[in-house]
């Protein structure tokens, strides 16, 4: 089947919508959260403990700064 998106402009539309899905004409379909565009960018994932490592790193940073 094809999909189709659209844009409510009143939400009188939406209950029409899940009248018809019971009906079972059409299927509503939520949209999954989207990647961040910087998330996409990473090439590798870093463990736990490379983590803990950059963290404890950067906290003996800040703490000779002070």
């Amino acid at each position: 089947m094809d999909k189709v998106v659209i844009q409510l402009t009143n939400q009188k539309a939406y209950k029409l919508l899940e009248d018809m899905e019971e009906l079972n004409l059409i299927q509503i379909l939520k949209d999954s959260p989207k990647i961040s565009s910087l998330r996409g960018m990473i090439k590798s994932r870093m463990s736990n403990e490379e983590i803990d490592k950059q963290l404890n790193e950067l906290r003996e940073e800040w703490q000779r700064d002070i």
